[in-house]
């Protein structure tokens, strides 16, 4: 009640110079002057319009975009060689590359592979279009226990082709274009390459990016979707993570492992996708299906003596990956006379198949190159997943929601690399699991709704967990259980044409929380840890108090503990004489408890525009033991956006940003559980972005 009032007492100060504040109609949007999809579903998506992000901020990384919507953590590392740290709700945050706890899809095709484990980089933010981001119990429909996340491109007709380019601080570059053209079949075709000098020494990289729809309009009420996308990173260096010494002496230094091996990766990716939708009198129809192939090329820094170990994989890992599915999708409406109702069924079936191969970091005196295969192992498998939802409506003011999702995931390794003290070690891995969630939300009052949701989750290792087992051999880790949980969540939306927040707060439980066993030199071992517990609390909100000033956030508190204790290992390989003890109450590692986004934007005519940005984050425990904390930071950016008046030969557009204006210097991001302590990532000093973008006539 004492939320309420406040949030009434605010739009109550936002009604004087803004008359349309009186209309109280929830609108289809609410985060950072965006909207829900549905403001009536208790899961409560969240949207956010990349075409105003790459306006604003004319993004280089998926973070920027995230950090916008409630409850996520999103992190740039300023590292290309690994993926951005996104956490929903702490999960997530134990991932040391790539993406764990969220599943993405991109124009309808999975950026997460069968196993669970997601990628971002062939994400193009300045192509436009839009992203919705799912979390809560209801996640777990969508084939995920921690969160959703759907990125489309551009869908609609746009009203010019663009040429843009881009040039920051630490010899960032970026050149692009978007063509667009057709009505009934419309073509859509985007492509940008970005460099950099990287801030920290051995941070180099380049990438392309580049995209093709076709959308065939088959007749009034069906759609034919054609996607294809690109990515090519030629060479990322890896400068790894620093000491807490380390980082006072040179935060832009690289780490002795990363100058000694010259540790890199290079990234190649291609994925093609259909999707056909049908529209009936009271039905949908989608079915969709898709290929993709990912080959990675990476040098670790594990030290040779390391690589003594008969059973050890070596320090180079080759591995090369092909993924493919299908989906069908059915959604029918009834209406009885006592209720409205829509009932959805979801089949989806995605594979995958690699061939993993190691090879040592030498040859002879000579580091960082590769020598002798260590690894040659094939991982084949996928999962199977069935889903039923009921949504009804007994009232215009009542949803109730019911929905189950049944998983079956599967994995064999055929290990090929058979040597004396380094056995067969083929295995196969399974589970299963039903996930029931149920949900209400209630329009109590006009411009107000709440809602509640509960549900269980399923977290399974991915092949990358599983790649590594504890006692620093290779070898498929097949003691990996999946991570159960469950979930509730309360939640209460205010919506006026002037102000829109949503404040929701929630608690999961998880039994075998999957944490990091042992971290070194790169590589990383997995194991279960026992019960956890998250609580938390996440606001976001939307104040346009005149037609020139407008103050969003987002913000979020965090209590995640471990509820029972465990034991670990600092570096493997793993023995009762090198184990600690992880006791209860211990936070999750990489968890912030507190971090948030504010910003205020003043708009001196629809052309020009600027804005003051203030990012927080709480100071993060780096290990299971707590023993070492990562500071907390908060960081200061402006930036100015002007649109000029067309002319015969387009209409350009101008971004200036300067980020971190008092020259901060903090760890942006950190490394869970490094095994010698290397936690630190530094992000970048004071910097300038000049963004440029011509709208052809």
């Amino acid at each position: 009640m004492i939320v309420a009032a406040l949030l009434a007492a605010v739009a109550t100060l936002a009604t004087p110079e803004c008359p349309e504040c009186l209309d109280t109609e929830l609108p289809a949007v609410i985060a950072q002057e965006k909207t829900v999809a549905d403001a009536r579903k208790p899961e409560r998506p969240v949207a956010l319009d990349l075409s105003d992000v790459a306006r604003r901020r004319a993004a280089t990384d998926i973070s920027e975009a995230l950090g916008e919507l409630p409850g996520v953590i999103a992190r740039q590392r300023y590292n290309e060689a690994q993926d951005t740290q996104i956490q929903v709700r702490g999960f997530g945050a134990r991932s040391p590359f790539g993406v764990r706890g969220l599943r993405i899809e991109y124009d309808g095709i999975p950026a997460t592979a069968a196993d669970g484990q997601s990628q971002t980089g062939q994400i193009d933010l300045t192509a436009g279009g839009s992203m919705t981001l799912i979390r809560g119990p209801f996640a777990a429909l969508y084939g995920n226990g921690g969160g959703y996340l759907r990125v489309d491109g551009e869908r609609n007709r746009r009203a010019a082709d663009r040429l843009h380019t881009a040039l920051g601080s630490n010899g960032q570059r970026r050149l692009g274009f978007d063509l667009d053209g057709g009505d009934r079949l419309r073509t859509a075709i985007a492509a940008n390459r970005y460099q950099t000098d990287g801030v920290r020494a051995g941070s180099a990289a380049e990438r392309t990016l580049a995209s093709v729809r076709l959308d065939w309009e088959a007749g009034p009420s069906a759609r034919l979707a054609l996607t294809a996308h690109y990515q090519d990173q030629p060479q990322a260096g890896d400068p790894q993570g620093l000491t807490r010494q380390e980082f006072e002496d040179d935060p832009n230094a690289a780490s002795p492992g990363a100058r000694l091996f010259n540790t890199r990766k290079s990234t190649r990716q291609s994925q093609f996708g259909a999707r056909y939708q049908h529209e009936f009198a009271a039905s949908e129809l989608a079915v969709a299906a898709y290929a993709g192939q990912r080959s990675i090329d990476q040098v670790l820094s594990l030290p040779r003596a390391a690589q003594l170990q008969p059973g050890n994989g070596g320090g180079i890992v080759a591995l090369d990956r092909d993924y493919y599915g299908v989906s069908l999708r059915w959604l029918q409406r009834h209406s009885w006379s006592w209720a409205d109702a829509e009932f959805s069924a979801e089949w989806r079936d995605e594979r995958l198949r690699e061939d993993r191969r190691g090879y040592e970091n030498y040859l002879g005196d000579q580091l960082g190159v590769r020598g002798a295969l260590r690894r040659d192992e094939t991982n084949d498998g996928g999962s199977r997943d069935g889903m039923l939802r009921l949504d009804l409506d007994p009232s215009e003011a009542l949803r109730l929601s019911l929905g189950v999702r049944h998983s079956r995931t599967d994995y064999d390794s055929e290990d090929r690399y058979i040597a004396p003290g380094n056995p067969d070690d083929s295995g196969h891995y399974a589970a299963a699991d039903w996930l029931p969630v149920a949900g209400a939300s209630y329009r109590f009052a006009p411009g107000w709704i709440g809602h509640l949701a509960f549900g269980r989750s399923q977290e399974l290792p991915t092949l990358a967990e599983l790649a590594y087992r504890n006692d620093g051999d290779g070898g498929f880790n097949d003691e990996l259980l999946p991570a159960r949980g469950e979930q509730g969540e309360l939640g209460l939306q205010f919506a006026r044409a002037a102000l829109h927040s949503e404040l929701t707060v929630y608690q999961v439980d998880v039994d075998d929380e999957i944490a990091v066993a042992a971290s070194a030199g790169g590589r990383t071992s997995f194991q279960n840890a026992g019960r956890t517990r998250r609580r938390g609390i996440e606001w976001a909100g939307d104040w346009r108090w005149s037609q020139s000033w407008q103050l969003r956030g987002v913000a979020q508190w965090i209590d995640a503990r471990y509820t029972e204790g465990y034991s670990a290992c600092p570096a493997a390989p793993c023995s009762a004489a090198t184990l600690v003890t992880i006791d209860a109450g211990q936070r999750l590692p990489g968890v912030p408890p507190r971090s948030g986004r504010l910003e205020l934007q003043w708009s001196a005519a629809p052309d020009l525009d600027a804005a003051v940005e203030l990012q927080a984050f709480a100071a993060t425990p780096a290990s299971d033991r707590n023993d070492d904390v990562v500071p907390g930071y908060g960081v200061w950016n402006l930036r100015l956006n002007r649109r000029f008046q067309p002319q015969s030969w387009g209409r350009l557009s101008v971004l200036l940003r300067l980020d971190n204006l008092f020259d901060r210097r903090y760890s942006g991001s950190l490394i869970v559980n490094e095994g010698t302590r290397r936690y630190y990532e530094t992000a970048p000093g004071r910097g300038l972005w000049l963004g440029l973008d011509l709208a052809l006539p």
